[in-house]
């Protein structure tokens, strides 16, 4: 049996270990579960945008600013669900703005054309989601390979077209890509322009 002192110092030891490693278990254990409960709560909120059901986008997406009220990418979502719900660009523009400056940015539903423009009818394309963020833009289509990802430094053009103020197109890398947003109107290739230029500026 071992001496009162000798136990009692590997008993100390032991619990000095456990004290030790036990946080670190935790925290990481804690640091990835509200990563992942929030990539797939701002997953689920995209798809009910594109569903064009607002008003549960809305909803979920106040639950995650009540626990997070600075959360960039809900912001940017909220902005989104309230621009295609009420269709109010000059509010859209300033709440756009702030999610920029808390990290975010713009997120748009778009179709994308897979050919050159030679009148306003889109014929063939996909539907996905453009992203404008501090560090470029992105494209991710719903299906297939027509995504792309372009930094700010190698945009050439960012424009509405000139055959149809509805459909603007960005041209990076030499290649133009032409797109329309969901809303069908002037007003939200101007938008997206606007933000694009003071997205640059910041």
């Amino acid at each position: 049996m071992l001496p009162t002192t000798l136990r009692s110092q590997l008993l100390l030891l032991i619990v000095i270990t456990f004290v030790l490693l036990l946080p670190s278990r935790s925290l990481t254990g804690i640091r990835a579960t509200p990563q992942t409960s929030n990539q797939s709560a701002t997953d689920a909120v995209l798809k009910l945008i594109e569903r064009q059901s607002y008003n549960e986008a809305i909803a979920r997406l106040e639950e995650i600013l009540e626990r997070d009220p600075r959360n960039a990418e809900a912001l940017t979502y909220m902005a989104t669900a309230n621009l295609y719900q009420r269709r109010d660009f000059s509010k859209a523009l300033d709440d756009f703005k702030e999610a920029f400056k808390a990290g975010g940015g713009a997120t748009f539903f778009v179709v994308h054309s897979h050919e050159k423009f030679t009148t306003a009818d889109v014929v063939n394309y996909c539907r996905g989601w453009l992203h404008l963020r501090k560090d470029g833009i992105e494209f991710v289509p719903g299906e297939g390979t027509h995504g792309f990802k372009c930094p700010f430094s190698d945009v050439e053009e960012f424009e509405r077209n000139q055959l149809s103020k509805k459909i603007f197109h960005i041209k990076c890398g030499g290649k133009t890509q032409n797109f329309r947003g969901r809303s069908n109107t002037d007003l939200e290739p101007l938008l997206i322009v606007a933000l694009y230029k003071s997205f640059t500026q910041n």
